[in-house]
């Protein structure tokens, strides 16, 4: 005990939709008696507020946008692909062993009256008109690369593209996710990789805006007045990320300063508040408890001692946030500490003596030892 605690700037680029990584605690939570990793709690910061609107305004287009392309390939080429005999792809092996495979499932979930046949009926619905629309894809970008519109390549990753916009229509939760303070959404994270792509938008609006171009020459296209119905939302959306961009970038800058200002405060290397008055020592915080049959668990509360240490803290001029950090609290409860500790009188307050650890068996050292 008494090493530098660190604090990292998880995750944080230059990038304004910056994917936010976890990483793995080895040693539990920082801090346990609370549902959240940061001392300020449940509520989002400034530039955490900016990068979900950020993505909710990026979410917005690419709906529009991607439904755009999807119209393009479902539309006008593979309404070419119809006039062309013997141009359709055959269904995949694969593809349909795993629709025998679903059918079955589907099937004896029906007979252990696991699914209604209401329900049962639903999602055989659902599958087939997802079925249908995933064959048509698949045969419209097979044309459209036969008829170099798109190369192998083009075509793999506007299908991938393609495909994360159903995260953002089905699954926006999981987009959104790395953004959080939880424990258990955090846990969660460090064992999956971030659903939120943040180039996936700038990659969609190079493929949409050259359409015309690549496509022009090789087939009939369809105007639509879905752009014109769209076109002053999409101005403002975009000039919205814009803005945002620029002021989430000053926002990294200034959260890495932060960072930096906090850590520096965390290193306690040079004074007492080392090894068994390191500020989470065990005998600083009451611990858990069984009480009859009723288990109550650790709260958190610091102890007289833990109280003394937590003191001597501020008088070492740490700043309420470099204490909470160090003592596993809050940061209003860290606030609350600084005002008791300047009714107590200060850097003028008389220091009170706290009991003594052995570090080896955490046991108490005789009155005699503890110098």
């Amino acid at each position: 005990m008494g090493g530098k605690p660190k604090i990292r700037a998880e995750g944080i680029s230059k990038v304004p939709g910056v994917t936010k990584r976890h990483l793995k605690h080895e040693n539990g939570h920082a801090f346990p008696a609370s549902r959240y990793i940061d001392p300020r709690g449940g509520r989002p910061s400034a530039i955490e507020r900016n990068i979900l609107r950020y993505r909710a305004i990026e979410a917005a287009l690419y709906l529009f946008y991607s439904e755009e392309i999807h119209s393009f390939l479902l539309g006008d080429v593979h309404r070419e692909t119809t006039r062309k005999s013997g141009q359709l792809l055959p269904e995949p092996p694969e593809e349909k062993r795993l629709q025998r495979l679903f059918a079955h499932l589907l099937s004896d979930a029906k007979t252990a009256d696991k699914v209604s046949s209401e329900d049962a009926a639903a999602l055989q619905n659902l599958l087939g008109h997802d079925r249908q629309q995933g064959k048509r894809l698949k045969t419209a970008l097979a044309f459209a690369i036969e008829i170099g519109i798109f190369t192998n390549e083009e075509a793999n990753e506007l299908n991938s593209l393609l495909s994360y916009r159903n995260d953002i229509a089905h699954r926006i939760h999981l987009v959104m996710s790395d953004i959080s303070r939880n424990n258990w959404s955090v846990d969660h994270l460090t064992f999956a990789s971030p659903t939120y792509k943040s180039d996936a938008l700038d990659r969609l609006r190079i493929y949409r805006r050259s359409l015309w171009e690549r496509a022009r020459s090789r087939l009939i296209l369809t105007l639509s007045p879905n752009r014109i119905l769209f076109e002053l939302a999409e101005q403002a959306f975009e000039a919205d990320l814009k803005r945002l961009g620029k002021t989430i970038e000053k926002q990294i800058n200034r959260e890495r300063e932060r960072f930096n200002a906090i850590n520096a405060e965390l290193d306690l290397r040079g004074t007492e508040l080392v090894g068994d008055l390191s500020p989470r020592f065990p005998a600083n915080h009451r611990p858990s408890y069984s009480y009859g049959d009723e288990y109550i668990p650790a709260t958190g509360h610091l102890t007289e001692r833990g109280v003394e240490i937590c003191y001597r803290l501020f008088d070492l001029g740490k700043s309420p946030i470099a204490v909470a950090y160090l003592m596993g609290m809050t940061l209003r409860s860290a606030e609350r500490r600084q005002q008791s500790w300047i009714k107590a009188g200060g850097f003028q307050r008389i220091r009170t003596d706290v009991d003594r650890y052995d570090m080896q068996s955490l046991r108490r050292r005789p009155v005699d030892q503890e110098k």
